[in-house]
């Protein structure tokens, strides 16, 4: 379309570029149209002009549908970023700080746990999720270990008992300290180094999960189920 001015003796031409209107919103009054359409033999009282007139309207939305050219697919998700590491970055950050306050809120409620052989034994649990979510190997699909609903897919359970099993022996042998705070040890090969941040595990919070209480609460049950699973 040309829009032509003038000033003086001179004269311009001015180009306006095509609507630019979201496909999306074009889509949905294309839609709307089409459904009034649809519908015109239960209107009997719709007169015929403006039947016309509609679907003379559908004609020019589906010309500027065409106007914006082919839509692009949706980018193609990969499951690594650049540096081979897991697309699940997120999922392992928001289950680390998790973890952070289950052992947190354990220690609160449970001042004399090293002195009691079932509390012991489900810090040692808690500490293990940590150090499973900090160490999973960045060459594998991270497997949730805080997952919505109990997994039943057998090779994922057998893989995230594996390298649970893994991590433990390292931090039996030395090759994997325990958590405390942001520092941690080295860990062999098959687990890889902990992801480490600005903010010590213990420092982390969020006010929109469950509160350190009530999920340390359920600690003790936590660490006994883990080892009868």
């Amino acid at each position: 379309m040309k829009v032509t001015k003038t000033e003086g003796n001179k004269k311009f031409e001015r180009r306006v570029a095509p609507s630019k209107a979201p496909r999306r919103l074009l889509k949905k009054k294309l839609r709307d149209l089409e459904r009034l359409i649809k519908n015109k033999n239960s209107l009997k009282d719709l007169p015929e002009e403006v039947v016309q007139e509609t679907e003379k309207k559908m004609a020019d939305v589906k010309k500027q549908i065409e106007a914006l050219g082919p839509e692009e697919p949706a980018a193609a998700q990969t499951s690594t970023n650049e540096d081979g590491s897991s697309k699940s970055k997120g999922l392992k950050f928001t289950e680390l700080r998790r973890a952070g306050r289950r052992i947190s809120a354990f220690k609160r409620q449970h001042p004399n746990y090293e002195t009691s052989e079932e509390e012991s034994k489900a810090m040692e649990d808690l500490e293990l999720d940590l150090l499973y979510i900090k160490h999973f190997p960045r060459d594998e699909e991270y497997i949730s270990i805080y997952p919505e609903s109990p997994l039943e897919d057998e090779a994922q359970i057998k893989t995230q008992t594996e390298i649970r099993e893994r991590i433990a022996k390292a931090r039996a042998s030395g090759e994997l300290k325990k958590p405390s705070g942001s520092s941690e040890g080295s860990v062999a090969e098959e687990a890889p180094k902990a992801v480490t941040g600005k903010h010590p595990v213990s420092n982390w919070s969020d006010e929109s999960d469950e509160s350190d209480d009530e999920e340390g609460e359920e600690d003790t049950k936590h660490g006994q189920a883990r080892r009868t699973g």
